[in-house]
C-alpha cells in the first residue's frame, strides 16, 4: 500500500470503492436503511426550522442593525458578508455544514453501518476495539473544530475583494471539502480498530490523493448541483442550503460502505506507521486554536465593527457650515499629477440608540483598470449611545486624473474599496462600488 502509485490511488478511490457497494447484504442494507432514514430526519427537522423561522431570523438581524424606515437599504447591506464570497465558497460551505452535522449527530449510526458492511464484505481487519462512545464523541468534536478553523480561515479570505484572495479561498475550500470528505468516511473503521484522528490523519496525509479523489467521486454531483441552483434567481439562500442538505443525505449514505472499503485496504500501514509524538500533537492543537480563536475574534470584531457603523443610519445630523474650511487644487494639478485636497467642517451627531457609533480612521481608494486615481483619508470619531458630539470632520485627498488615458471609456473600469481598521495592524477593506 505504501508503494501505491498515483493510477492506483485513482483506481481504488473511483473504481474500487464505489463498487464495493455491490458487496452489501443484508444486515449492512438494514443499518443503511436506518443511516438514510436518520439522517433524512435529522436534516429534513433541520431544514423545517430554518424555513419555519427564515423570516423571524431575518427580521431580528435587521431589526438589530438598521432603523426600520431603512429597509431596502438595509437588506442589501446586510447582504455584504453573503455576497463578498464567491457562490463556490457559499455551496461548498453548505456542504461541509451538512458533513459535519451528520457526523455529529449520526455517528453511532455510521460507525455501526461501517462495521456491519465490514463484516457482509469479510475485509480481514482483526477483532474491532471500540474506543468508548464517549471518546468517540470527542473525536467528533475535535473534527467539528477543525472544521470551524479551517473554514473561518476560508471565509476570511473570500471577505477581501481581491482575485487572487477569491480564488485561493475557491481552491482552499475544495481541498478542504475533499479532504474532510474522505477524512469523515474513512476514519470510522480505522477508528473502530483502535487508531485515534491524530494517527488517521498522518497516514491520509501519506496518500492526499487517495483521500482528495475519494472526497471529490461523492461530493461531486452535489457540488455540480449546487452550482446550477445557485443561479435560480427565485431561490433563497435557506432554500438553497435546504435542497443541498436534503440531496447530499443520499451521497453521505453511499460514501459509508466506500469508504470502510478505502480504510481495509489503509489497515496494513497502520501498525507500520508510529502515532505522532506527544510534542507534535500538542504544537499542532495549539496552532489550530490560536488560528481559531483568531479567526473568530477577527470574525467578531467584523460584525461589530459593522454593527457600530450601522448606527450611523439612525443618528441626527447638523452642520456647523460656518466651520466649513476647504482647500481644493486646481485643473492642472488634477491632470498634470498628484493633487492635494483638503476639506473640513463641524458637525454636530446625536445618537440616539443604545448602541455606540464608531467610525474608524478610514481610506477610500478609488481606482480605473486598475490603476489608482484618488485617495482619500477620512477622520475617525465616536459618539456614545445616547449622546451627542460635535465632530470635526477631515477629508484628505490625493488626486491624479491624469491616470485617465482614453476618454472614451471615462465612465468604464472604475472601482471603488473602503479600507478601515478592524484591530491595530489588521487592516479590512470593503468593496463599496465595481
Amino acid at each position: 500500500m505504501n508503494s501505491m502509485t498515483v493510477f492506483s490511488q485513482i483506481t481504488e478511490s473511483w473504481v474500487n470503492a464505489p463498487c464495493s457497494l455491490s458487496r452489501i447484504k443484508r444486515r449492512s442494507a438494514i443499518w443503511m436503511a436506518a443511516y438514510l432514514t436518520g439522517s433524512l430526519i435529522v436534516f429534513s427537522l433541520f431544514v423545517w426550522l430554518l424555513n419555519e423561522n427564515e423570516l423571524a431570523i431575518k427580521n431580528a438581524l435587521l431589526a438589530y442593525f438598521f432603523p426600520q424606515s431603512w429597509i431596502s437599504i438595509s437588506e442589501q447591506l446586510a447582504n455584504f458578508l453573503f455576497e463578498s464570497q464567491t457562490k463556490t465558497v457559499i455551496g461548498n460551505a453548505i456542504l461541509g455544514a451538512s458533513l459535519v452535522i451528520s457526523s455529529m449527530l449520526m455517528f453511532p449510526v455510521k460507525e455501526k453501518y461501517s462495521a456491519e458492511f465490514e463484516k457482509d464484505a469479510n475485509y480481514s481487519n482483526g477483532p474491532s476495539q471500540e474506543f468508548p462512545l464517549w471518546l468517540q464523541a470527542w473525536e467528533e468534536v475535535k473534527l467539528f473544530l477543525f472544521y470551524v478553523t479551517a473554514q473561518a480561515v476560508i471565509l476570511w479570505l473570500g471577505y477581501y475583494p481581491y482575485n487572487w484572495t477569491n480564488w485561493l479561498s475557491i481552491v482552499l475550500s475544495y481541498l478542504f471539502l475533499f479532504f474532510a470528505f474522505g477524512l469523515d468516511f474513512i476514519s470510522p473503521t480505522l477508528q473502530r480498530h483502535r487508531t485515534a484522528y491524530s494517527l488517521i490523519l498522518k497516514i491520509l496525509l501519506k496518500k492526499p490523493l487517495l483521500t482528495l479523489s475519494f472526497g471529490v467521486i461523492f461530493s461531486l454531483p452535489v457540488i455540480l448541483l449546487s452550482h446550477y441552483i445557485f443561479n435560480l434567481p427565485q431561490l433563497s439562500l435557506i432554500e438553497v442550503a435546504s435542497i443541498l442538505f436534503l440531496t447530499n443525505v443520499l451521497f453521505l449514505t453511499l460514501a459509508v460502505p466506500a469508504g470502510t472499503r478505502v480504510a481495509s485496504r489503509l489497515m496494513p500501514i497502520v501498525s507500520e506507521t508510529p502515532p505522532p509524538a506527544k510534542n507534535t500533537k500538542i504544537k499542532i492543537y495549539s496552532i489550530t486554536i490560536i488560528i481559531l480563536i483568531a479567526s473568530l475574534f477577527l470574525h467578531t470584531r467584523l460584525i461589530a465593527s459593522l454593527h457600530h457603523k450601522s448606527q450611523i443610519l439612525k443618528a441626527n445630523y447638523s452642520v456647523d457650515w460656518s466651520s466649513i474650511d476647504y482647500k481644493f487644487p486646481s485643473l492642472s494639478q488634477l491632470f498634470n499629477g498628484n493633487a492635494l485636497s483638503n476639506l473640513s467642517f463641524d458637525m454636530v451627531i446625536d445618537n440616539p440608540t443604545e448602541f455606540d457609533i464608531v467610525i474608524e480612521e478610514s481610506q477610500i481608494f478609488v481606482e480605473k483598470f486598475d490603476s489608482l486615481i484618488a485617495t482619500i483619508d477620512l477622520s475617525g470619531f465616536e459618539v456614545p449611545a445616547g449622546q451627542s458630539r460635535k465632530i470635526k470632520l477631515t477629508l484628505d485627498s490625493n488626486s491624479n486624473l491624469g491616470q485617465i488615458e482614453q476618454l472614451d471609456q471615462v465612465l468604464q473600469g472604475w472601482r471603488v474599496d473602503l479600507q478601515f481598521e478592524l484591530w491595530p495592524g489588521i487592516p479590512f477593506i470593503v468593496n463599496i462600488a465595481e
